[in-house]
């Protein structure tokens, strides 16, 4: 027991000595919940890291850009900025770059390969191409539009060097048109150069055509591609044109506005009529030439020549529609009891007018496209196959008359213009007439159903239809029902809710009813701009009017559905090509 005590002793007096015992005593004595040190509480978060997190490590770069990038050094050092081969390398690079989605990388190097290769082959060298064509891409890929054309502006100026006379360079004279028409979409550059788009397409287009018929021939099928830009491109001249008309109503041009209506109308007249006649003369089937029929009457009726749309529709009709068996016998032909015109006129005119000259005036056409906003304004075309004659007083009532932008219900009044086809052309250049001689009408129920009975908003044409994507039924969340008269415009426009429709089977006109008078309208629904947007736009649409026994006749109540979510995906509009 003593010895303890004195272990004891000895502690505390090196503790004292040590001037630790206050502290030991204070330890001893304190109460932990009710201790007061005066220092602020100490809290360690355990949810937040003890350290702070450290950044992701960097993907190390693929070998393939190692590897190009060590070779590009190397020929650098020994042979200079303009080493031979060294336009290669930089291809190469950038075509990896761009595959890994590193665009604005990959366009920094391609462009500098475009560079090398101007310094070392000349400047419209072949070897530009590749690199020209990928900086594109990524250009476009940025969203960078004015840079991609700038430099397909350039690219177009090295392809017509360097691929003169190959199909290679139709191709690229069809891109080119093609690019030149998302360039006007897009509106870029300022708003007095926006019009050049139309017209460097349409040239790109005319070079194109020309092209074809020397290495193809002037009958080759391969004519259609530059045909077919070119159809577009009417279309985009006469929406310029009715812009510039719905703009300027109260200037005193409306004179000039309507001559340049005019003449766009003749020239997307005579390119559609090329179409048809260089199928004709290919024997397509009498389906497809019905089609192109039908397209000429859309281009008449969209621009507000119903005399014109209505010939081209009822030849349509007839060519997939024979006549009844029992026939009367036909009466001969006198002053006062005129030969029907029909299908076999336009194979008159595809007889007297060769596939050759239609080139030749074609192409003399398109030549004397307009390039600024003024020459648009005030052009008139050449003369060209096909065209449509308008004399004086013609013209005049052409005049009063505007097409669609100012048309109103007086459109089923008869018309004081007749129009007739004019044949231009050189007769010794005229194909045998033997080589025309069209098939007989073949019964074709499925292009009847798909042309005449099928509600087909204008224009029918991949770019530049009306109307966002629809469906043909009521299963979209925003649902419409109207009727279309024989003129191919809205009579009844009505929106509807999906709970109160009662929808029946489809009728004889394969079009689906919708019966329920308690369905909601557009002010029991409440505002939306959107829908409102939407059927305003729907009654501005023109449509190829409904065929029924070789009559234009009005439809019945039809019901479409469409999906304005921008996220949407699945509604795809339903439309007859």
């Amino acid at each position: 027991m003593r010895h303890t005590f004195v272990r004891h002793g000895f502690l505390y007096l090196t503790l004292i000595f040590s001037g630790g015992l206050p502290t030991l005593i204070a330890a001893q004595d304190s109460d932990p919940a009710t201790a007061d040190t005066g220092e602020p509480a100490i809290v360690i978060d355990m949810a937040a890291p003890l350290e702070p997190e450290r950044p992701a490590p960097t993907a190390a770069e693929p070998d393939a850009l190692r590897v190009y990038r060590s070779y590009i050094e190397t020929m650098e050092a020994s042979a200079g900025a303009f080493a031979s081969g060294l336009t290669e390398q930089l291809l190469g690079l950038g075509l990896n770059l761009q595959a890994l989605g590193r665009h604005d990388e990959a366009a920094t190097i391609l462009k500098r390969g475009v560079h090398v290769s101007r310094v070392q082959s000349g400047l419209y060298s072949a070897d530009q191409l590749p690199l020209l064509r990928a900086e594109v891409r990524s250009l476009t890929a940025l969203g960078r539009y004015d840079e991609v054309d700038e430099r397909q502006r350039y690219l177009a100026r090295v392809e017509s060097d360097a691929l003169e006379g190959t199909p290679a360079s139709i191709a690229a004279l069809l891109d080119q048109g093609a690019w030149a028409e998302q360039a006007w979409d897009l509106r870029l550059g300022d708003e007095e150069t926006h019009p050049e788009h139309l017209a460097r397409s349409w040239e790109y287009y005319r070079l194109a055509y020309n092209q074809s018929a020397q290495l193809f021939g002037s009958e080759s099928m391969e004519l259609l591609k530059p045909l077919e830009g070119m159809v577009r491109l009417q279309y985009r001249f006469a929406q310029f044109q009715r812009a510039n008309a719905a703009g300027n109503a109260f200037d005193g041009v409306s004179y000039r506005q309507a001559s340049a209506l005019g003449g766009v109308y003749r020239r997307g007249e005579s390119v559609l009529l090329a179409i048809y006649g260089l199928k004709l003369f290919n024997k397509v089937p009498a389906g497809e030439q019905a089609s192109d029929l039908a397209r000429l009457g859309d281009w008449a009726r969209w621009l507000g020549r119903r005399s014109d749309a209505r010939d081209y529709y009822e030849q349509a009709w007839r060519r997939i529609t024979p006549p009844p068996e029992a026939v009367a016998e036909a009466e001969p032909e006198t002053p006062d009891n005129p030969a029907p015109k029909g299908d076999a006129d336009v194979a008159k005119v595809a007889k007297e007018n060769s596939v050759d000259s239609a080139v030749e005036q074609v192409a003399a056409a398109s030549s004397s496209a307009p390039t600024t906003t003024d020459e648009i304004n005030s052009a008139d075309p050449p003369a060209i196959a096909h065209e449509t004659a308008l004399t004086e007083g013609e013209a005049a009532t052409e005049t009063a008359n505007p097409p669609e932008s100012a048309s109103t219900d007086s459109e089923l009044t008869t018309e004081s213009k007749e129009s007739t086809l004019s044949v231009a052309g050189d007769e010794t250049n005229s194909v045998d007439a033997t080589t025309f001689q069209e098939p007989p009408p073949v019964d074709d129920p499925v292009m009847r159903l798909a042309l005449f009975q099928t509600a087909t908003p204008l224009p029918d044409i991949d770019g530049l239809r009306p109307l966002p994507p629809f469906k043909r039924d009521a299963s979209g969340p925003l649902i419409v029902r109207f009727q279309v008269n024989e003129a191919g415009k809205i009579t009844t426009l009505e929106r509807l809710s999906a709970t109160s429709l009662n929808e029946t089977e489809p009728d004889q006109e394969g079009e689906a009813t919708v019966e329920g008078e308690d369905a909601a309208t557009t002010e029991e629904m409440g505002e939306d701009p959107g829908a409102d947007r939407l059927l305003r736009k729907l009654r501005r649409v023109r449509f190829r009017p409904r065929y029924e026994g070789g009559q234009a006749v009005e439809t019945g109540m039809i019901t479409w559905s469409f999906d304005l979510t921008p996220s949407s995906d699945e509604g795809m509009a339903l439309q007859p090509q």
